[in-house]
């Protein structure tokens, strides 16, 4: 296994750990988890994409964000409806 996979794995099992016990731990973290998840999916998502630059060429990493962003409106796009819907 090469140097920057190594690194790359240890820091998405930091990266995990810390951010999950952010969401439990804390208060606004809590918050985030029962009110809005989707937050929390894509606040954990960029963590992971931004670790993924240490193994990914840069162009290979910007059309993986591409993807990863396009296939994310439609669920993004459905919860900022309902959370509107629910303040209203």
């Amino acid at each position: 296994m090469n140097t920057s996979l190594s690194l790359a794995l240890i820091l998405a099992v930091v990266w995990g750990i810390v951010w999950a016990m952010a969401l439990q731990f804390t208060s606004w973290g809590r918050w985030l988890a029962i009110r809005r998840t989707w937050i929390t999916v894509v606040v954990g998502v960029a963590g992971v994409g931004l670790i993924a630059l240490l193994v990914i060429d840069f162009q290979s990493w910007l059309e993986f964000v591409a993807i990863m962003a396009a296939s994310s409106l439609g669920v993004i796009i459905r919860s900022l409806i309902n959370e509107f819907r629910e303040e209203a």
